[in-house]
């Protein structure tokens, strides 16, 4: 028997298709020719990613580290590994895979102390060098990650952003049984109190969105707070009988947050930065020396990602509640666009290959 098999399904066989951005507001379908596996490195059909708020970001031009043009943009990808080589996590072709994104040079003095995330020549997928929405990736055996057989793809796309939630409450120190503000109520402030409810603690979720603290609330964030109209001061000290927080979570990266923050906990208080400001913030070193105030940048996560998978595959999370769309590459621009017209509208959004 002879198989004959169209020149447009060769093309397709050798050939796949890549969500590039060229500059701001500008995202573009191409063809590349499909990776090959090389040692240390596996070729993964990407099944899905979710579309971040740093994508929307890098589309509008206002990401801090955005490095232009990039072939894929993208960094929470899920999918298959189709080709690999010999290994020494067991991975094989067919294993269900969650990828992390941020590739470290293992060199520096900082990989050399297996913190990761914090490399000196870090570059992360999708921001400095090319990204997971493709329908094919080639990346580090290191930084795959085995997924349960029965977690769904569209679940596990909600690990990475996962991952930035516990590695901010970690960065905070977050115990049981103490109170944490988290300003920010966008999927990272989301997850970040859901990390510290697996902790242990009582996160106190602040925005000016009242959709979403409403869902927080329906979620099992036992406590909210719009600040829209000020207050917020005073909410925390009712909640705290006095005390203020122990531990803060920041995810917006608003001025008006940041230079007030020695504010929001109490003395001896500890506070992560997760979110990046646009420019350069002044903030008081005054009053966080006087109330000896810890504050940590959290950035990307570190070891993360068995931990977010665990409690993920465990329902720790409400998962289902925060895919707001699923879309296909085609409709990423389309639906980046509507993001920024209505962000209230948006939690996750997910990205079918």
């Amino acid at each position: 028997m002879r198989w004959i098999i169209s020149e447009k399904t060769i093309r397709r066989i050798k050939n796949m298709k890549v969500l590039c951005i060229e500059k701001p507001g500008s995202l573009e379908l191409k063809e590349f020719p499909k990776p090959k596996a090389v040692p240390g490195q596996a070729v993964v059909k990407i099944e899905m990613c979710g579309i971040c708020g740093s994508d929307v970001t890098a589309y509008r031009g206002v990401n801090p580290t955005m490095k232009y043009p990039i072939n894929g943009l993208g960094h929470e990808g899920v999918g298959i590994i189709e080709e690999i080589g010999e290994n020494d996590k067991g991975l094989k072709p067919g294993d269900r895979v969650a990828l992390e994104p941020y590739v470290p040079c293992n060199h520096c003095h900082m990989c050399k102390e297996e913190r990761f995330n914090n490399c000196a020549d870090i570059r992360v997928c999708g921001v400095h060098k090319d990204g997971m929405m493709a329908e094919y990736f080639l990346h580090p055996v290191q930084l795959l990650y085995k997924l349960p057989d029965d977690l769904s793809f569209k679940h596990a796309a909600l690990v990475e952003p996962f991952t930035i939630g516990l590695h901010a409450a970690t960065r905070a120190r977050v115990k049981a049984g103490e109170k944490v503000v988290i300003f920010g109520a966008g999927v990272i402030g989301l997850m970040a109190s859901f990390a510290c409810i697996n902790y242990g603690a009582e996160p106190i979720l602040v925005d000016v969105i009242q959709e979403r603290l409403d869902y927080a609330k329906e979620h099992g964030v036992p406590h909210i707070f719009n600040s829209k109209e000020g207050g917020i001061e005073e909410y925390l000290k009712e909640v705290t009988q006095g005390k203020l927080p122990e531990a803060m979570i920041d995810c917006t990266g608003a001025p008006v947050i940041l230079e007030q923050m020695h504010n929001y906990v109490c003395y001896g208080g500890r506070i992560a930065l997760v979110g990046w400001p646009h420019n350069p913030v002044s903030i008081n070193t005054v009053r966080l020396m006087q109330k000896e105030i810890d504050v940590c940048p959290s950035r990307n996560s570190n070891k993360k990602f068995p931990e977010a998978i665990e409690l993920i595959h465990d329902d720790k999370i409400p998962t289902d509640a925060m895919i707001t769309k699923m879309v296909k590459l085609e409709e990423v621009e389309a639906t980046i666009q509507d993001m920024i017209k209505a962000p209230s509208e948006y939690l996750k959004v997910i990205v079918e290959i």
